[in-house]
């Protein structure tokens, strides 16, 4: 069991901490950061893991904690303290995690602090967690689909071709000329990669782009489609790959606020628990109230205001308030 490095002050308790943190723009990601009950606290390591002391931001002295950017437009937590600002940044760079950790303290500086605790964070992490693997292995799975390369038919005919010629037509024979055309066809598209990356480099792919835009004029004065450039290609790849990251990233920002939405209302349910409960026992009515109606409307009875149903009604709505 590891030996804790510092001490926490007397009712004090984490509830949430965070680690390879850079402290100040031309920090190292060594440190950790860790949120209590009453303050902000830097754990500083060295480089080899050596811890070397804590800074302490009690909630007192912090007037704001907000998410900011660093010159190198790198997002960081930024902390206001007495006209300073401590700028703290994360190594994961994940956006998600860095608006848990202002929310956690940014919470514990409000009025309800003591409904959120450990678990309140842990439950929204965990969560974001678990959708950041999944959109990680559905990205692995696109990346390893048929590319433009090599189209859908021609994937299936490299099965196909390796099914003959391997004469196995059972199920395990069926796999194996799935992997070995995958693996081809990754091959190749490394290949057509690493090709590309060559030719740019010395400038072919320039050349070749100047005579298509030399053709696009002709075919343009007979009416003809255009072809597109590798510039264009590679642009377009590039917007794609954009794209395709801006949606992960709403997902990923859609899961975390659906999760802490379900959290708040949770908290919501338990500061109005006692509210309620207050309510329900001032509404009701002592004994001595109601005995004292109850003589009231019995007189009303006897003076033949009331009848005798009415004042069984009354009697009874006395009795439940």
């Amino acid at each position: 069991m590891a030996k804790q490095k510092y001490a926490l002050n007397p009712g004090e308790k984490i509830v949430y901490k965070t680690s390879c943190v850079r402290h100040g723009f031309w920090g190292a990601y060594t440190h950790a950061l860790t949120i209590t009950n009453q303050s902000v606290i830097l754990e500083k390591y060295g480089m080899l893991n050596n811890f070397k002391g804590i800074e302490r931001y009690n909630y007192s002295d912090i007037t704001q904690a907000i998410k900011g950017e660093a010159s190198n437009g790198e997002d960081q937590l930024e902390l206001y303290i007495n006209g300073n600002v401590e700028d703290f940044a994360l190594q994961s760079g994940d956006d998600n995690e860095l608006q848990v950790l202002i929310m956690a303290i940014n919470d514990q500086m409000g009025a309800d602090a003591e409904y959120y605790d450990f678990n309140y964070y842990q439950s929204i992490v965990t969560e974001t967690k678990d959708t950041d693997r999944i959109l990680e292995l559905r990205a692995k799975v696109q990346d390893e689909m048929p590319t433009s390369g090599e189209s859908g038919l021609e994937f299936a005919g490299s099965v196909a071709k390796n099914l003959i010629k391997s004469g196995n037509f059972t199920p395990m024979g069926v796999t194996k000329a799935v992997t070995k055309a995958a693996g081809k066809q990754k091959k190749k598209s490394l290949f057509s990669g690493v090709m590309d990356e060559f030719l740019d480099d010395i400038g072919i792919r320039d050349i070749q782009d100047e005579f298509t835009e030399m053709g696009n004029e002709f075919r343009e004065e007979f009416g003809l489609k255009t072809k597109m450039t590798h510039a264009e290609r590679k642009e377009l790849e590039e917007l794609e790959e954009k794209r395709r990251k801006q949606e992960i990233q709403q997902q990923k920002n859609s899961t975390i606020q659906n999760r802490v939405n379900q959290q708040k209302a949770m908290i919501d349910a338990k500061k109005a628990g006692p509210t309620i409960k207050q309510a329900e026992e001032t509404s009701k009515m002592s004994v001595k109230e109601q005995m004292d109606l109850l003589q009231q409307i019995k007189s009303l009875l006897d003076a033949g205001v009331l009848t005798q149903e009415e004042f069984d009604k009354k009697k009874q709505e006395i009795l439940n308030s």
